[in-house]
């Protein structure tokens, strides 16, 4: 098993907030790079003055349909209150391991309690990343939308994330040019079925590197 990361971590020149129901769902599109599973999301966020309490979940979308993916085993509540860009505090939400496949097309970011007055919440950008986009929507909830619909789209809009995943437990397989992993497969007596490849280590069977 190795772990990876992928995201962006622009210098910050700006921040973009909201509060009844606006600026609700925050993704920044993203295509899964491998096979994997989601550890943690990271973000820099800040609440807006002294008694707004932001409640915040990292999510994880799928951009070809809007189904939420995976969601953050907890939330935070931002302390840090905005004064500039370079100030905002970096929060880590950790999932519970949702497998996600290479290839998908994602919306990685942040769902918040939109519902409830006091709970408006800055995020950090940087405006002039070329290639990337920022999408959003203003819905009122009190979780992270199970289906993301777009209102507004930020273009060459980078939100500050990362995401943390493992990956392993696959075999190497030569397509002629270099070794790239493999699910391995048995047969079930009606269909084939993926399976973990585990080594013997340290008294107990882990995933393959």
């Amino acid at each position: 098993m190795a772990t990876k990361t992928f995201g962006i971590q622009p210098t910050l020149n700006n921040a973009y907030w909201g509060g009844v129901p606006y600026h609700a769902n925050i993704g920044l599109r993203a295509t899964m790079p491998e096979r994997g599973k989601i550890l943690s999301l990271s973000l820099k966020l800040a609440r807006v003055n002294d008694s707004d309490v932001p409640i915040v979940w990292g999510a994880i979308w799928n951009r070809s349909n809007g189904t939420l993916l995976a969601q953050s085993n907890h939330t935070h509540s931002p302390t840090n209150t905005f004064t500039t860009p370079g100030n905002m505090g970096i929060y880590t939400f950790a999932f519970d391991q949702p497998q996600i496949e290479a290839g998908t097309l994602l919306w990685i970011g942040y769902g918040k309690r939109s519902n409830q007055s006091g709970r408006a919440l800055y995020y950090g950008i940087h405006t002039s990343t070329s290639g990337s986009t920022i999408d959003r929507n203003d819905d009122s909830q009190s979780a992270p939308a199970t289906t993301f619909t777009t209102d507004t789209t930020y273009s060459n809009h980078a939100l500050w994330i990362e995401v943390t995943y493992k990956t392993g437990g696959q075999i190497k397989v030569w397509n002629g040019v270099s070794f790239v992993d493999k699910p391995l497969k048995s047969w079930s007596g009606s269909s084939w079925m993926e399976k973990t490849v585990k080594h013997y280590k340290d008294s107990s069977w882990v995933e393959s590197n």
